[in-house]
């Protein structure tokens, strides 16, 4: 068992929530006119207000030192050096190094050349799709992308191309993840197989949606066009050539990365070709240089004003001593809409776990259940559920200053909505009518990004790429397995001959609702 939570940091935390307890935050503002700007920090240009959560100066020093007695300095050189911290894959997480120009060496191996080559081939193949000099089998211009993948695969790339939209230049990008065939069908509607291009990313090349829907793709273009075609509208970005090239592309065809880039890490490699494609890769490399910017900080920042610290050791004290067991993100910018689903995989697919390094129990709460939506269309939902329901909920706004249309007006009412929820869940209102009155008292973080483009969203990402794993060194988790996502596809495979008619032994639960499924499937 993890001895923190008896440690002297952990208990001088505990007892200065426990002193806090007794103050709303409007009091704490009241009480300090300067406390904006004295937690305010800011990391690769992007301003971060911590001013609305639960803490103070003590708090942050507290923390602080909590993180150095749980080792983040040395977690955190660990991360970029190459060390295997995948203790339970005995690997390194160096998805950094494919952002950064530091050289990196696992096992005595320089791996900067490897992702020069790999980052070059990877330009010169999405500016000739762009420029029009790779076409497809009859000769055709590539006016749209199918990107196939799933999880990690899918996506940071669909949420790079929607918040870069205004940017996108190149072929139209649409994505395809759910083995549902009603989405793969919904994709491919109007294309023409003949100028479409189909990129296959999968790390393994051996994930169930993400190969039939491949097979799909590939009966749709031979159908066409024949199965010679393929070679000329098929790529893939994998971590696994050989199983690429035995599904039948070329060589050539296959941009891979290593296996020391985890899925939910992955749109720094190749897994972001569609992005290139879709906004060149001078503006693919901004986003690389924004995360890079935001690594540099997060590696060399003091903890007490270092933004991804500051984030981790926050929703730490949110989760174990406030006892918030949801997160919610809200985006003030519709081309953010998938920015909440990004993050929910980043953090509960990584810190979603219930033993420590050691393999035992790790004896208190670790990832909260992370959600959201794009404001202000949730102000007319969910929110009502932040300010006067009985859950307790810690909040991120994502804040974009620069005007992301052509209506100023328009951005001057999301910026007023933005600001006025916060301070919303902050004070609430007293009132007669227990029906009207909000408790506030609601702790929430702002992001302010200076505008919308491929620098910031990287240096957003990096940020929060770096709080999952200030929390899991906390915790004293791995963040970079995933087994339980590995159970319920262990049985979906038991369970799929019975679907298709074929006897199985089946659990009785499983049994009865495939009867149900049959019987209601035959009916109609």
């Amino acid at each position: 068992m993890p001895t923190f939570p008896t440690s002297a940091a952990w208990q001088a935390l505990v007892a200065h929530r426990d002193a806090l307890a007794g103050t709303r935050l409007s009091q704490m503002w009241g009480a300090d006119a300067a406390r904006g700007a004295a937690l305010t920090f800011s990391c690769a240009g992007i301003a971060v207000d911590f001013s609305k959560q639960r803490i103070d100066a003590q708090a942050i020093a507290l923390l602080a030192a909590l993180a150095r007695e749980r080792g983040l300095a040395a977690a955190i050189e660990k991360l970029f050096t190459g060390e295997r911290v995948n203790a339970t894959e005995n690997r390194p997480a160096l998805h950094t190094a494919l952002r950064g120009d530091e050289h990196v060496a696992v096992d005595g191996v320089d791996l900067r050349p490897e992702i020069q080559r790999n980052r070059e081939r990877m330009r010169v193949f999405a500016e000739a799709v762009r420029a029009g000099q790779w076409k497809g089998a009859t000769a055709e211009r590539f006016t749209h992308v199918l990107a196939l993948g799933i999880g990690g695969s899918s996506l940071g790339p669909r949420l790079a191309i929607e918040a870069l939209h205004a940017e996108a230049d190149g072929p139209e990008v649409r994505f395809v993840n759910n083995i549902d065939a009603a989405e793969f069908d919904d994709a491919v509607a109007g294309l023409d197989p003949a100028s479409t291009l189909v990129v296959v990313a999968s790390k393994t090349f051996t994930t169930q949606e993400t190969r039939q829907n491949a097979a799909a793709a590939k009966e749709w273009i031979v159908a066409a066009l024949g199965p010679e075609a393929l070679a000329r509208h098929f790529v893939a970005s994998t971590a696994n050539n050989e199983a690429a090239i035995a599904w039948g592309l070329p060589e050539c065809n296959v941009f891979p990365f290593a296996d020391w880039v985890g899925g939910r890490y992955s749109l720094w490699s190749s897994v972001g070709l569609p992005v290139a494609i879709a906004v060149g890769m001078a503006r693919f490399e901004q986003l690389l240089a924004g995360a890079h910017n935001a690594d540099l900080q997060f590696r060399s920042d003091p903890f007490e004003r270092n933004v991804p610290v500051l984030l981790g050791l926050v929703g730490v004290s949110n989760r174990n001593f406030l006892g918030a067991a949801s997160h919610a993100v809200l985006s003030y910018a519709s081309r953010l809409e998938s920015l909440p689903a990004y993050l929910q995989q980043l953090e509960m697919e990584s810190n979603g776990k219930r033993v420590g390094l050691d393999g035992e129990p790790v004896g208190l709460e670790t990832c909260p259940v992370v959600w959201g939506g794009t404001e202000t269309p949730g102000q007319h939902a969910f929110h009502q559920w932040l300010h006067q329901g009985t859950g307790i909920a810690s909040c991120d706004f994502i804040v974009v200053a620069r005007a992301m249309g052509k209506a100023l007006a328009h951005h001057e009412i999301l910026l007023a909505n933005a600001c006025a929820q916060s301070e919303a869940l902050m004070n609430g209102v007293e009132t007669a009518d227990a029906h009207r009155a909000c408790p506030g008292d609601r702790v929430s973080t702002t992001f302010v990004l200076p505008r919308l483009d491929a620098f910031n969203l990287g240096a957003l990402l990096a940020i929060h790429e770096h709080k999952v794993y200030v929390q899991a060194t906390i915790w004293g988790i791995n963040p970079f397995d995933q087994f339980g996502v590995e159970l319920g596809k262990t049985i979906a495979a038991q369970i799929l001959p019975a679907v298709r008619g074929d006897d199985a032994s089946l659990h009785p639960a499983t049994r009865h609702l495939l009867d149900v499924i049959r019987k209601l499937g035959a009916s109609q």
